[in-house]
């Protein structure tokens, strides 16, 4: 029997929560065979959410020549279609969407991570460990990439909407996956895309002022609230102790109904406070090393990553005690982590004498870890910097990205960004207007030629980084998603030739 999900449960849950204003949907046992927000992806009888501050009634009715039935919304539009009215209808769908797929990640082992910066990268870590651990792949909901046994495709948001991200839990348990690891953004707390999940276990890896916006938060404090709502909704619990607010990350996470454990994790430096500490990074054999350790326990064990960037010690350090607490054997985690390469994150290109990096670093915290790893690695070299900021959120990070930027480099591509819906030149001369005086830069709007000419222009020995969108192929522009080559693709071919 396939999934369904009928009006008497609809309104039932929608009533509960004082969500329900008005339907028309005739009796309780009326059924629908699909749900989505999502006009483009509709089938044969399928109940319809319009959501978001940029819906167009266009979609309502190419919806329906598509398949759908029945629209839930805020407001009521001009068709006889029969309709659910609510007064919110992100909370709605949160609710609804996991009554449809019968709540799908409770039959998983379900992990999520949070974090201003290292997300991403601490999600493959664990998920290549599980792989090693149980010989086979594991579910994956990150900003790169979904894989749920059934599907591998690339990713538009950290944390999908509701919708989507239950049909990953239901396609994952429909394959037999026993683990499912994504990235748990604040944003995703913010608009109830995770409203009432449960996750067995969280990691919450540090936190910087980031994200801060009309279309966002609207301040830090909102910022950290949806952070620490995360801590609120996981049993076993692995925390940096060295976070900015701890104690408040810490008392969230104590807070926690189905709290079962808390492990602290940070550098040798503050190793009293910790369960787990890692220390004597060096680099060896192409890779960086590292001891993990536990003095309680008498637990020490040496670890490896390909992944450059000695920020990157502190992902797999994470990723490594939660593995641990999982019953995960020290074999899987080292085969695991040593395995690890994440398109477009601290990706290292050599060729001929020249080194081009490409990184997601767009905020303050991954700024400066990125550019201190930089001093480390190559202390005399002369840095090419390419770079910009989104529009329409996160203004903050124009000026980080100009401060730190430009301490940092000796030369600066300032260029487009998912600029969205506001003027892309008006960005880069914002960003411009906040470089340290004296800083040697030039504006080039198309990112490509931007990236282009910065590879082109660097002669041998220089290092280009290139900034923010990593391995994505696309830009954000006016509500669309426009292709892009991607940096990582352009530097290789630029480097090829």
């Amino acid at each position: 029997m396939g999934l369904t999900i009928n009006c008497g449960q609809i309104t039932d849950i929608l009533s509960k929560e004082n969500l329900l204003v008005f339907h028309n949907t005739g009796g309780a046992e009326t059924a629908f065979d699909f749900i989505s927000h999502d006009s483009r992806n509709i089938t044969k009888n399928t109940l319809f959410f319009c959501k978001g501050a940029g819906f167009k009634e266009e979609y309502l009715f190419d919806a329906v020549k598509k398949g759908a039935v029945c629209y839930m919304s805020e407001k009521k539009y001009n068709t006889e279609l029969p309709c659910f009215l609510v007064t919110d209808i992100r909370h709605a769908i949160a609710l609804i969407a996991p009554i449809y797929y019968n709540y799908p990640y409770k039959n998983l082992i379900l992990t999520g991570i949070t974090g201003t910066k290292g997300k991403t990268t601490a999600a493959y870590f664990i998920k290549n460990i599980l792989d090693e651990f149980t010989q086979t792949k594991t579910g994956l909901s990150s900003s790169i990439e979904n894989y749920t046994g059934k599907r591998s495709e690339e990713a538009h948001l950290n944390t999908p909407e509701p919708c989507d991200l239950q049909q990953l839990f239901y396609e994952a348990a429909e394959c037999k996956l026993k683990y499912f690891t994504m990235e748990a953004t604040s944003q995703a707390y913010k608009t109830g895309r995770l409203k009432n999940i449960k996750f067995d276990n969280g990691i919450f890896l540090n936190i910087a002022e980031d994200h801060i916006g009309p279309l966002e938060h609207e301040d830090f404090e909102d910022y950290l609230v949806c952070k620490l709502e995360f801590m609120k909704n996981c049993s076993n619990i692995v925390i940096n102790a060295e976070t900015d607010c701890f104690e408040r990350v810490l008392a969230a996470a104590e807070s926690s109904e189905t709290l079962e454990q808390i492990v602290l994790y940070g550098g040798e430096q503050i190793k009293e406070r910790c369960d787990f500490y890692y220390a004597e990074p060096k680099k060896e054999d192409g890779a960086l090393s590292f001891y993990l350790k536990n003095d309680k326990t008498g637990y020490s064990e040496k670890f490896a990553i390909k992944i450059q960037g000695i920020f990157n010690i502190e992902n797999a350090a994470a990723a490594a005690v939660l593995c641990i607490m999982l019953g995960v054997d020290s074999g899987s985690i080292k085969r695991g982590l040593l395995k690890t390469e994440v398109p477009g994150r601290m990706t290292v290109i050599e060729s001929g004498g020249f080194t081009v990096i490409v990184d997601y670093a767009h905020n303050y915290l991954s700024f400066n870890a990125l550019y201190s790893a930089l001093k480390t690695d190559y202390p005399d070299k002369k840095i090419i910097s390419v770079g910009g900021a989104p529009g329409g959120k996160a203004y903050k990070r124009r000026r980080d990205f100009a401060e730190i930027a430009g301490k940092h480099s000796d030369y600066i591509y300032i260029t487009s960004e998912d600029p969205q819906f506001e003027d892309p030149a008006e960005i880069c001369e914002e960003i411009a207007s906040y470089l340290p005086a004296g800083t040697a830069f030039e504006i080039i709007l198309d990112r490509a030629a931007a990236v282009e000419k910065a590879v082109r222009s660097a002669a041998a020995g220089d290092v280009v980084v290139l900034l923010a969108k990593g391995d994505e192929e696309y830009q954000k522009v006016n509500g669309s998603w426009e292709f892009y080559e991607s940096d990582l693709k352009i530097a290789r071919r630029i480097l090829q030739d």
